[in-house]
């Protein structure tokens, strides 16, 4: 059978060698200037807060406060909303909250008092790049992962824990790894 792919000119070889070395160097340089943060990013295990449980994400009718204020007792504050509730700073600009809970019931509660859509939200996109409403990411698990208790009294996963959901969730970014740590 016959190779059908498009002949490259030596032009398009030699654009294609020079933009994939410049890629690399680049990323060379991403770890280079990251020193001991990308080594320390690199041997963690990374936590994907999507797939630790059962996920439902509804759009917010209610500011991220009073939502906040409601989950207190029932849930563990994860990614983007433990770095706000602890550092004052997030890293995605969505406004979405990460909560884990251990029973659905956490969910209708929210619904029933008006706080959040009743029903699931179809954009389940945890990183997205266009705007939106804001949403609540709820993973339902068995157990809360390991945590620590604000003075404020919230719940949020560890640093430890918080790190490696940072880079399950966004990759390898040393410029986004530095606010967790």
């Amino acid at each position: 059978m016959p190779d059908r792919r498009p002949t490259r000119t030596p032009e398009q070889t030699l654009a294609a060698l020079q933009r994939d070395r410049r890629r690399v160097a680049r990323e060379r340089m991403v770890r280079s200037v990251a020193g001991d943060r990308w080594r320390r990013m690199t041997r963690l295990i990374p936590v994907l807060f999507r797939r630790e449980g059962e996920l439902c994400v509804h759009a917010l009718r209610a500011p991220r406060e009073e939502v906040v204020a409601a989950l207190c007792d029932d849930g563990v504050f994860a990614l983007d909303t433990a770095l706000r509730l602890t550092r004052g700073r997030g890293f995605m600009t969505g406004g979405d909250l990460h909560v884990y809970v251990r029973e659905r019931g956490a969910i209708e509660r929210l619904a029933r008092r008006g706080l959040i859509e009743p029903r699931s939200c179809a954009d389940t996109s945890l990183v997205r790049p266009w705007p939106g409403p804001p949403r609540l990411f709820v993973c339902v698990v068995e157990e809360w992962p390991e945590h620590r208790v604000l003075p404020s009294g919230e719940r949020v996963v560890t640093d430890a824990r918080l790190r490696a959901e940072l880079v399950g969730a966004v990759g390898l970014r040393p410029d986004l790894f530095a606010l967790a740590e």
